[in-house]
């Protein structure tokens, strides 16, 4: 059920609607139910998969309790249980797939099974969503829950379900297990956020979407329509999943629930380890607090540091999908982390005067923005061959109708994004104006309704 089509309205209008006429523990029950009707709306077996996943760890957290002597077997059964599925939903034919070209390539022939399955839209999400649970119980964070209606429920929770935020316990489950409340200033900022969440995605991001296709599509993408490829893709990108964040976290919030930010004004970071502070929060957090920490030797050596680094961003591009090219954007995000933490972020720190430091800021925002634009060519392009062939022609060999081509689309893109770039910076300036958020909610919807695309197309993280 796409959160931009009349279906997913109309079932969070009665939801919401019979929602607070209920006490706690009857809305618990019935948002429980809604959240496996939504996620089973187009395939019903997909709750099998949630359900185990959310028995599992609820089942292992309480044995922790009573059996700490097994703390670590029991979190092992968790890691190997969900990241298994994981791994076989996603990742087992695209490994095996891989294994077979490269025996083809050594002279043997092979004709190896593959599962051809439909991989569970979200399974990434909830997946990382249950383990944060297990393992801070494990570390002793959090105390193992004996409610398995209040559990399933932080596991399942419709507005989040499908591309996060990828919540954690500790911020989720104490919301679920208190009561809730409604007044109109919660729901004044539902709707703003649901109406600006609308408008980026049925007005930004599938408008550049079109041009994002037609790009891609072009046989010999070089110089600078390369470039605005890059450029509009990754600002369809940000559209479309910041898009999907904000109507998460309205509709949570006409719930009575806070859902956290996804992002925050991420283009305006000066380097890669800001960027990754900024973009995607939810989940760069969730690696860094469940996969860096527990790597060994980060502060012994920068050599270490850096290797760490190095398979933190392998791990986080192969999250993004099972493809050569995933593992290579996070490869290519990983050595830009380790390039400016070696030698560039010592260096700046060394800046006091705040006229150079200004300076320092404002080219550090424009190259790694630059950066950024030629990691959005890994992400999105699939073929490896085809993607090579980016990077091997000459960028300056231009005809002049892919000039002038180049800057329309360019110049296009910019007059959808800008409004969507705005916006934050507006709102730190005058953050008290609600007459400022209902003008801009208003004027989003009137957007909605004249421009946006009609139903829209699937958001882009529903394939992770």
């Amino acid at each position: 059920m796409l959160f931009t089509s009349l279906s997913f309205v109309a079932f969070l209008a009665v939801v919401v609607s019979v929602y607070w006429q209920l006490p706690r523990r009857a809305q618990n029950h019935l948002l429980l139910a809604a959240s496996y009707f939504f996620y089973g709306f187009v395939h019903p077996w997909f709750c099998i998969l949630i359900a185990f996943s959310t028995l599992l760890d609820w089942a292992a957290a309480l044995a922790m309790a009573r059996f700490p002597g097994f703390k670590r077997t029991l979190l092992i059964a968790s890691l190997v249980a969900n990241l298994g599925l994981l791994g076989a939903f996603k990742y087992f034919d695209f490994f095996v797939s891989s294994f077979q070209a490269a025996l083809s390539g050594l002279g043997f022939a092979v004709s190896l099974p593959l599962l051809g399955v439909t991989l569970p839209v979200g399974i990434s999400f909830y997946t990382f969503q249950s383990l944060s649970y297990t393992i801070d119980v494990y570390r002793g964070h959090l105390q193992p829950r004996r409610s398995l209606s209040d559990f399933a429920l932080f596991v399942a929770l419709f507005p989040q379900l499908v591309a996060g935020p990828i919540e954690r316990a500790r911020n989720l489950l104490p919301q679920i297990e208190r009561e809730r409340t409604i007044d109109f200033p919660r729901i004044e900022s539902a709707v703003c956020l649901l109406a600006w969440g609308f408008f980026k995605k049925l007005v930004v991001a599938d408008t550049i979407a079109i041009f994002v296709n037609r790009l891609f599509a072009m046989p010999h993408l070089c110089g600078l329509l390369l470039f605005t490829a890059g450029f509009a893709f990754m600002m369809q990108i940000f559209a479309d999943f910041s898009a999907y964040t904000d109507i998460a976290r309205g509709s949570a919030r006409l719930l009575g629930f806070e859902l956290m930010k996804n992002f925050q004004m991420p283009f305006s970071a000066p380097n890669p380890v800001e960027f990754w502070k900024k973009w995607h929060i939810s989940l760069s957090s969730w690696i860094r607090d469940y996969v860096f920490v527990s790597l060994p030797g980060s502060r012994k050596s920068r050599r270490r540091l850096a290797l760490n680094q190095l398979i933190t961003f392998f791990l986080f591009g192969l999250w993004h999908g099972a493809g050569w090219n995933f593992i290579l954007w996070g490869l290519y995000n990983g050595l830009a982390t380790v390039i400016y933490s070696l030698f560039f972020r010592p260096w700046t720190r060394r800046v006091r005067n705040p006229f150079p430091a200004g300076l320092l800021y404002a080219g550090g925002v424009v190259i790694w923005t630059l950066a950024l634009y030629v990691g959005a060519l890994f992400f999105r392009q699939q073929n490896l061959l085809t993607l090579l062939g980016y990077f091997s022609r000459n960028p300056f060999l231009h005809k002049p109708e892919e000039i002038v081509l180049g800057l329309g689309i360019l110049s296009t893109v910019l007059a959808f994004t800008l409004p969507m770039l705005l916006q934050p910076v507006v709102m730190r300036l005058w953050p008290e104006s609600r007459l400022l958020r209902m003008v801009l909610a208003w004027i989003c919807a009137a957007a909605v309704i004249f421009v946006g695309r009609e139903g829209g197309v699937e958001f882009v993280y529903f394939a992770f």
